[in-house]
C-alpha cells in the first residue's frame, strides 16, 4: 500500500510541475502574486504576509514570480505533511516517524489543488501553519523551545489570516491549561516571537500587522460581504450540512441492520444534499460528504470506550479544525472545505487503526484516486477561472526573466492593453482583475486588490486623479469616481 500512495503522490507532483508555467487567473491569483511583489503597496491590509516577501527581497533580492510561488506552495506542502507526521507520532507515542503517514498527509494536502488557483496564497499558508501547530501542540516536551516555536507559528498566522490566529491562539491556551502547562511565563514565550516580528518589520518598513489591521478591519467590516453575521453564516451553514449528513449516517448504521437498506438510505439522502448544496461550478464537497459518511460508518463499528480521553480530544480537534481555519472567509465552507480535507483524512486513518486491513487498503486507494482526480481537474481540466491548461501555449514575459504561457486570446488582450496604459509603474484595475497590472509588469496603487464598489470607494474616494485604469464591469463605478477607464469585457 505505501507503494500505491507513493505512485499517486509522484503523479500529483508531476501534474503540478508540468503545468507550473502555464495558465494564469487574473482574479484571485492576481491578488496572490501581487502580495508577493516586493514593490506592491498594501495599505490597510488584512493579509499581511507580504511583509515577509518584502523582507526576503530586501536582504536577498529574490522576487517570487508566478512559477516561484507555485513551486513554493509545493515545497511548503511537503513541510506541512512533515508536521502532521510529527503530530501523529506524538499522539500515538510511537518511536519513529511514519513514511506511510507522510504520503497520506501529502495526498490530503494535494486535494487543495481542487479549488482556487495554483499559486501560493493565504489559504495554503493557513493550512501548512495549522499542520505545524498540531505538531508543536501535541509535543510532550515542556522546554522553552517548544513554546517559542508554538508562539512563532501563531505569530505567523496573524500575518496570514488573523481570524485563524485568534481561534488557534484560544485553542492553544485552552489545551495548555487542560495539560496544566499554562503560566504567565509560557504566555510570554508565546507572545515573544510575534512582538519581535512586529518590531523588526516596523524597523525595516515602518509598517507592521497591527498598524495595518487597525485600518484594515474597520474598512473590511464596512463591506457588505464581510459583515460578521454573514461570515459566521458561511462557516455555520457548512457545519450544519456536515453534521446533518454525519448524524443521519450514524443513526442509519446504528439502527438498521440490513446493509442494502443502510446504503440505499444514505446514498439517497447524501445525493440529495450534494445536489442541494451544489450552488457553484465546483463539486469538491462531494468528497467532504463521503468523508463524513465514512466517519459515521467507522464510529458505528468502533467501541468508543476503548479510545483514550486524549485520543478522543485530538480526533475532535481534527474534525472541527477545518471550520476554525475557515472562519473569516467570505466563501461558503462547502466550496473551499477541500483545502482542509487533510485533517479529516488523517483523523479517519487514526480511527481505522483497529479495522481490518482490507478496509484500510480500500480507504488508502480511495484517497490516492481522490487526490489525483482533484489535482488533474483543478489544475489542468477545469483550472480556476480559466480554460483548460493545454490551451495555454503562448509565451508572455511579464517582468525581465519572468514568463508564463497563456492562451492566444489572452496574449492579444495584453498586447492591446500594453499599447494603451503607457509606462506608468502603477496601474489601477477594478474589479477582481489584479492580475492584469501584474502581467503588464506593474503594481496597483494603495492595495493589491479591488473586489467591489465599496472597497474602491474606501481606497479612492475621489477616483484616481484622472489616471488611466482598467475596468472589468462586474459592478458600477462610484458616482463621483474620476479617471479614464479602459474597458475589459472578458479574459479567456
Amino acid at each position: 500500500m505505501p507503494k500505491t500512495l507513493l505512485i499517486s503522490s509522484l503523479l500529483c507532483i508531476l501534474l503540478v510541475m508540468l503545468g507550473i508555467n502555464q495558465g494564469f487567473d487574473v482574479s484571485d491569483e492576481g491578488l496572490y502574486v501581487l502580495l508577493a511583489h516586493p514593490l506592491q503597496e498594501n495599505q490597510a491590509g488584512i493579509f499581511n504576509y507580504d511583509l515577509f516577501f518584502k523582507a526576503i527581497y530586501e536582504f536577498s533580492g529574490i522576487h517570487f514570480g508566478i512559477v516561484g510561488l507555485r513551486f513554493l506552495r509545493l515545497v511548503l506542502y511537503g513541510f506541512g505533511a512533515l508536521g502532521l507526521v510529527v503530530f501523529y507520532k506524538n499522539i500515538l507515542g510511537e518511536k519513529r516517524h511514519s513514511v506511510f503517514v507522510y504520503l497520506l498527509a501529502i495526498l490530503g494536502l494535494f486535494a487543495g489543488y481542487g479549488f482556487l488557483p495554483a499559486s501560493l496564497s493565504y489559504n495554503h499558508l493557513t493550512v501548512v501553519l495549522a499542520c505545524c501547530w498540531l505538531a508543536m501542540l501535541s509535543s510532550k516536551d515542556k522546554a522553552v523551545g517548544k513554546h517559542i516555536l508554538l508562539g512563532l507559528i501563531l505569530g505567523l498566522l496573524v500575518y496570514v489570516k488573523v481570524t485563524a490566529a485568534i481561534l488557534l491562539g484560544g485553542m492553544t491556551l485552552l489545551i495548555l491549561n487542560i495539560q496544566r502547562q499554562l503560566s504567565w511565563k509560557i504566555l510570554g514565550m508565546l507572545l515573544l516571537p510575534y512582538l519581535v516580528l512586529e518590531l523588526s518589520f516596523y524597523g525595516l518598513f515602518e509598517q507592521n500587522s497591527i498598524l495595518r489591521l487597525v485600518d484594515g478591519i474597520a474598512m473590511q467590516t464596512e463591506r457588505a460581504d464581510y459583515q460578521s453575521i454573514l461570515l459566521l453564516k458561511h462557516t455555520l451553514v457548512g457545519l450544519f450540512w456536515i453534521l446533518l449528513v454525519f448524524g443521519l449516517a450514524w443513526v442509519v448504521f446504528e439502527k438498521i441492520s440490513n446493509r442494502l437498506l443502510q446504503w440505499g438510505i444514505i446514498l439517497s439522502a447524501s445525493s440529495y444534499i450534494f445536489f442541494k448544496t451544489w450552488i457553484t461550478e465546483e463539486w469538491n464537497h462531494f468528497f467532504l460528504l463521503i468523508g463524513v459518511v465514512l466517519m459515521a460508518f467507522i464510529l458505528s463499528k468502533s467501541d468508543l470506550y476503548t479510545l483514550s480521553k486524549s485520543k478522543k480530544g485530538w480526533l475532535l480537534l481534527l474534525f472541527f479544525l477545518p471550520f476554525l481555519l475557515h472562519f473569516g472567509s467570505n466563501v461558503y465552507w462547502l466550496r473551499i472545505g477541500i483545502h482542509y480535507a487533510v485533517f479529516w483524512i488523517l483523523g479517519i486513518h487514526l480511527l481505522m487503526e483497529e479495522m481490518p486491513e482490507k478496509r484500510r487498503i480500500g480507504y488508502h486507494y480511495g484517497v490516492s484516486l481522490m487526490s489525483l482526480l482533484l489535482v488533474f481537474n483543478g489544475l489542468w481540466w477545469h483550472p480556476f477561472e480559466q480554460k483548460s491548461l493545454w490551451n495555454a501555449t503562448e509565451y508572455w514575459e511579464y517582468l525581465p526573466g519572468k514568463s508564463i504561457y497563456l492562451t492566444q486570446n489572452q496574449i492579444a488582450k495584453l498586447e492591446e492593453l500594453k499599447t494603451k496604459v503607457g509606462r506608468e509603474e502603477k496601474l489601477l484595475a477594478v474589479y477582481r482583475i489584479s492580475g492584469i497590472p501584474y502581467l503588464l509588469g506593474k503594481t496597483m496603487p494603495k492595495t493589491p486588490g479591488i473586489w467591489d464598489q465599496e472597497q474602491l470607494r474606501q481606497h479612492f474616494p475621489k477616483g484616481d486623479s484622472n489616471q488611466l485604469f482598467v475596468y472589468y464591469p462586474l459592478q458600477k463605478l462610484p458616482d463621483n469616481f474620476s479617471g479614464q477607464a479602459i474597458l475589459l469585457n472578458s479574459w479567456e
